[in-house]
């Protein structure tokens, strides 16, 4: 048998209805080893029985770097097999890791009532594609449907407090758990509210990317809630004096939420402020505070801003070679 070492290959000829192990004088110890290791390779394999006619000679010894036969014909009764190591005694220099694929981004949004999060989110989901969930949104539809976690909850909202963490966690982790939000990611807007919260969640395993608070003065969190309004057909959230409505069709079925009110506003605003510093703290690491009282596209981009630069993070890590 002549065998060939070329990297990641071995190159064997079969050469009758046995392997020929000859090998010449001058290989070096290392060197038959490795041609009794290739030997053993292939005996396995059973090559097809080889006829000599008279008038050819037999085989010539094989050497590591040539063989000859008489004869033109011996060619046909020869073949070829390219034996491929396993992987895992190729050298590990050609052993490729290829980067994980980047995971969908989870992100939270924080701010006092009015700060601007429904604005910023339509901006980011827009851009990334995630899935906005509001917790707000979610229990307004609890209350529209009349079911008794809706009249529970719009109790404690009329009040300006915190809805029950048994009410409000398992409607937020449900529509966290669904696939739409697992594939693409998710936006969780104005949720946790509290320590509780938070730590529920924490425990249900969803924890985010970044989170994302946005920065308003009381006095103009005050103007922007008593001014808004919403459309009940598209469900788009416009403000009297900063986002009109564009026609006055869309103006005439305008209605204000019944949290809307400035008395409610500002108990909304106090309950806020008593929670939000537990909640910052448990998520120190990850916030970035946003000033919120500029224009839509000022603060969006600085938002933009952090979440490039955490893809980016995330992509920058690329295929690498073992060492």
């Amino acid at each position: 048998v002549w065998a060939s070492t070329k990297k990641s290959e071995q190159l064997v000829l079969l050469s009758g209805p046995s392997i020929a192990t000859t090998t010449t004088s001058s290989l070096s110890e290392r060197e038959r080893e490795r041609e009794k290791a290739m030997t053993g390779c292939v005996n396995s394999i059973s090559p097809p029985p080889m006829t000599f006619h008279s008038h050819l000679s037999s085989p010539s010894p094989v050497s590591r770097s040539s063989f000859s036969f008489s004869g033109d014909s011996v060619h046909s009764l020869y073949r070829f097999r390219r034996v491929t190591r396993s992987p895992s005694v190729i050298s590990p220099k050609f052993q490729i890791v290829a980067a994980e694929k980047a995971k969908p981004l989870k992100i939270m949004i924080s701010g006092a009532p009015a700060s601007g999060k429904g604005t910023q989110c339509e901006l980011i989901t827009q851009k990334y594609g995630l899935v906005h969930i509001s917790a707000g949104d979610l229990l307004r539809a609890e209350i529209a449907s009349g079911s008794e976690n809706g009249r529970r909850a719009k109790e404690f909202m009329e009040k300006g407090q915190l809805v029950p963490d048994e009410i409000v966690v398992m409607m937020v982790k449900d529509r966290l758990s669904q696939k739409d939000s697992e594939q693409n990611g998710w936006l969780l807007d104005g949720y946790p509210r509290s320590s509780s919260q938070a730590t529920a969640l924490k425990g249900f395993g969803f924890q985010p990317d970044l989170f994302i608070v946005l920065e308003v003065p009381e006095d103009i969190l005050i103007e922007r809630v008593v001014g808004r309004r919403l459309d009940p057909v598209t469900g788009k959230i416009y403000h009297l004096k900063y986002s009109p409505p564009e026609t006055e069709e869309i103006a005439s079925r305008l209605t204000q939420r019944f949290d809307d009110t400035e008395e409610k506003a500002k108990l909304r605003l106090k309950t806020h402020n008593q929670n939000v510093t537990d909640v910052l703290s448990m998520y120190d690491d990850i916030t970035i505070k946003i000033e919120g009282n500029r224009s839509k596209g000022e603060v969006f981009s600085q938002i933009d801003t952090a979440l490039s630069e955490l893809l980016q993070q995330r992509n920058t890590a690329p295929s690498s070679l073992l060492s």
